[in-house]
């Protein structure tokens, strides 16, 4: 007998994923200079920095500026970008869905 693996199960094996209902999946990064950091440290700094610039100073206070060849901070940044316009973009849904239950709350009959 065969198992198959769904694309999550698949996934979750290598990468965590930023949230429940995420599409974006984060691996451990691992850096030239030696050091590999782990998917939930990035996950952490992502959730507890307000700003890229913060989240940029948390790795270079914890692994020095110099351990992060070229394009190895952009990769860790572009995590921060995609979260950041993942739960940016589920808020300007939930206020949508809120205007339109607002909106069509009055006439029960509005969509006939």
């Amino acid at each position: 007998m065969k198992i198959f693996k769904t694309f999550t199960d698949f996934i979750s094996e290598e990468a965590l994923s930023a949230g429940e209902e995420s599409k974006v999946y984060i691996d451990d990064q691992k850096l030239d200079s030696g050091p590999e950091i782990k998917a939930a440290e990035i996950l952490g700094a992502i959730t507890s920095s307000k700003t890229e610039d913060g989240f940029k100073d948390y790795f270079y206070k914890e692994y020095g500026e110099a351990a992060f060849a070229e394009g190895e901070m952009d990769i860790l940044v572009g995590y921060y970008l995609d979260t950041e316009a993942e739960a940016a973009q589920a808020e300007k849904d939930a206020e949508k869905e809120e205007e339109d239950a607002e909106e069509g709350g009055d006439d029960p009959l509005a969509d006939l």
